[in-house]
């Protein structure tokens, strides 16, 4: 008596702590967020360490919506009432870049000498053979590996007769190829998350450019984090 339970024909899905939630609530979605490499590093940088119009991880530019969606810094965790349950995690390399001439930092835009091409196979081995990355939640790490580990199952593809054309993608582009956990990561408002990248070595950056000037010596790397979400409601 007094017991109200979910509409008849709602999906339902018990977790392992024998919860259950109604999916008529949530949304099949993602959370992702950008970092910055440059050539020389070896410092650990965090994804999701800042959220959106505050500086992008590892370098000084304002991040956009392209950069990331979370509302706020990871550190801080979900905001209030949102629930998150994680069953995966991609790594993309966006873009490899240079900054705008006489400038010591990228900028968005491929403007005042600033120039953006796709990654190459060197540059993608480069790094993926000297960085470490891990997943923490609630400081308790739940994934390790590098980031062939971490598929996105999406990206370019692409037929090109030009010879001097390549293009690198982490995996195929196949949903279906991601790595998908069986018993999700349960994250919940205000328990802190963040994406770690540890390079163990000096990251080699230095991929020619496109337009035959200086080498592109950053690259821009975004995590993407897949699962079902839950937001607050107005």
């Amino acid at each position: 008596m007094g017991f109200v339970g979910v509409a008849p024909g709602t999906t339902t899905l018990t977790l392992p702590d024998g919860s259950t939630i109604a999916l008529a609530d949530w949304i099949d979605d993602k959370l992702y967020g950008m970092v910055q490499f440059e050539t020389g590093d070896t410092g650990q940088v965090e994804a999701f360490q800042n959220g959106r119009s505050q500086q992008i991880p590892g370098g000084t530019r304002t991040m956009t919506r392209v950069d990331t969606n979370i509302p706020r810094s990871g550190d801080s965790g979900l905001p209030k009432d949102w629930e998150m349950l994680v069953y995966g995690w991609g790594i993309k390399f966006t873009r490899v870049m240079r900054a705008p001439a006489g400038a010591t930092e990228p900028i968005l835009a491929d403007t005042g000498g600033a120039l953006s091409d796709p990654p190459t196979l060197r540059t993608v081995f480069d790094i993926d053979r000297v960085v470490f990355f891990a997943y923490e939640y609630n400081a308790k790490i739940y994934t390790t590996g590098v980031v062939q580990d971490y598929p996105t199952g999406h990206g370019f593809t692409v037929f090109s007769t030009n010879p001097a054309f390549e293009i690198a993608n982490n995996g195929v582009p196949s949903p279906r190829d991601r790595v998908a956990l069986v018993l999700p990561v349960h994250e919940r408002e205000n328990l802190g998350y963040k994406g770690i990248f540890q390079p163990e070595a000096a990251l080699v950056i230095a991929q020619a450019a496109s337009d035959g000037g200086a080498n592109l010596t950053f690259t821009d790397v975004k995590v993407y984090k897949y699962g079902l979400i839950k937001r607050t409601v107005i």
